[in-house]
């Protein structure tokens, strides 16, 4: 449909080639810019909202990684997903 558009023959199918990839990836652009800007992180908010206002607390990285660490679900998980 697009190679005829563009003329048809060898170079009409090259241009129809890269707005049939370019198309899509606008249009998937367009909607990672509208998650970004207009969706919230969690259903209570957005994090650094809840932050500011001490709803949500600040918690250190080492602190988060050891607590899924030490969970006994997440092992599990992780040798289920090995057996895969």
């Amino acid at each position: 449909l697009l190679k005829n558009a563009y003329g048809g023959g060898d170079e009409g199918a090259t241009k129809a080639w890269r707005t049939a990839c370019v198309v899509p990836s606008a249009i998937g652009i367009i909607t990672a810019i509208c998650v970004v800007k207009f969706t919230d992180d969690s259903p209570t908010g957005n994090y650094s909202k809840m932050k500011k206002t001490n709803v949500m607390a600040d918690v250190s990285m080492a602190k988060s990684f050891r607590h899924g660490a030490l969970d006994v679900n997440t092992w599990l998980m992780f040798v289920q997903y090995a057996c895969c």
